[in-house]
């Protein structure tokens, strides 16, 4: 008789809730270059320390809660729906021939029967605090939140960083009073509380007192700094990447597949077969300044590249 060993299963409810909010936030990692995105659930909280200073906050317009075209074939999970960055922003100007959302508004209806407008949303970096207490419940004090990166065979301990994208009436209003109140929003940590669920929620932002050596251009704050640099984190290029063409085509736009490498092909085409192009004439040199200097001959002066007004990213 053959032994057969019999499958242990998890249980638990709460289990499954916790494993599946794990599932969503490493999705969310995954899709902003290994950072997770602050949320909460209702009545829950969390500690945080801003990393960003209210006039280095980034703001745009942003559509919210957009309906995701259907599942590709062979992808285990799919979101129902997503944000996105619009591609008229003005900092896009010049960047991006539309935006497939504010062209096909009606198609893209949500599940609260409303259209998916644009709405200033800001953005920021934030490293994920914990609160230390003692036996008797009293607060000690905070402390980074770390967490383990693997790179070149070689583990990495940093700063858990997170990126918040919330929008200023219900959230970053409230940083934006300590702001008024005392130059900064980075010299202190914020104990933050969710109350309500979809769009009928609140949070509650209560700033602990502030340490004095631990806010930007102290020692301490160097590892935070370092973290960045390290694993190169950009929040510019994480915001961009919210309008980019692969994530429209992947969430939005029926007209385009998207590969797991970036690679956009409209839909029913074909990728073009590959061609021996030995014996094909080759451009001549004066013909390929021709082109490249848009008209100017090899022999004149080039044409001086215009100024972009394009954000850093």
């Amino acid at each position: 008789m053959t032994d057969t060993i019999a499958p242990t299963f998890r249980t638990g409810g709460a289990a499954a809730k916790d494993a599946e909010d794990e599932a969503r936030k490493e999705a969310a990692s995954r899709r902003s270059g290994g950072l997770e995105f602050f949320s909460l659930d209702d009545g829950h909280q969390v500690a945080v320390r801003l990393l960003t200073d209210s006039p280095e906050w980034i703001w745009v317009d942003q559509h919210s809660f957009v309906p995701t075209k259907p599942k590709p074939k062979g992808a285990e999970k799919w979101p129902t729906s997503m944000t996105a960055v619009c591609r008229r922003d003005e900092a896009f100007s010049g960047l991006h021939p539309d935006c497939y959302i504010c062209d096909n508004k009606e198609q893209f209806k949500n599940s609260y029967d409303k259209l998916p407008y644009p709405q200033i949303r800001i953005w920021a970096l934030a490293v994920e605090r914990e609160i230390v207490k003692d036996d008797n419940g009293r607060l000690l004090g905070t402390r980074d939140k770390i967490v383990e990166i693997e790179k070149d065979g070689t583990t990495h301990r940093h700063p858990k960083i997170i990126v918040i994208n919330q929008p200023l009436k219900s959230f970053f209003g409230h940083l934006q009073a300590v702001y008024g109140l005392y130059g900064s929003v980075c010299d202190r940590d914020y104990v933050i509380t969710r109350e309500g669920v979809s769009t009928d929620t609140t949070y509650r932002v209560n700033p602990l007192d502030p340490i004095a050596d631990l806010k930007p251009n102290t020692p301490k704050w160097a590892r935070y700094e370092q973290s960045i640099a390290e694993r190169g984190i950009n929040l510019g290029a994480i915001v961009a990447e919210k309008a980019s063409d692969q994530y429209y085509g992947r969430f939005f736009d029926p007209r385009v597949t998207v590969d797991k490498d970036g690679n956009i092909t409209p839909v029913g085409d074909a990728p073009a077969a590959n061609k021996d192009l030995s014996d094909t004439p080759r451009l001549s040199d004066d013909l390929r300044s021709k082109i490249r200097n848009m008209g100017v001959p090899s022999d004149a002066a080039p044409v001086a590249a215009p100024v972009s007004d394009e954000p850093p990213y």
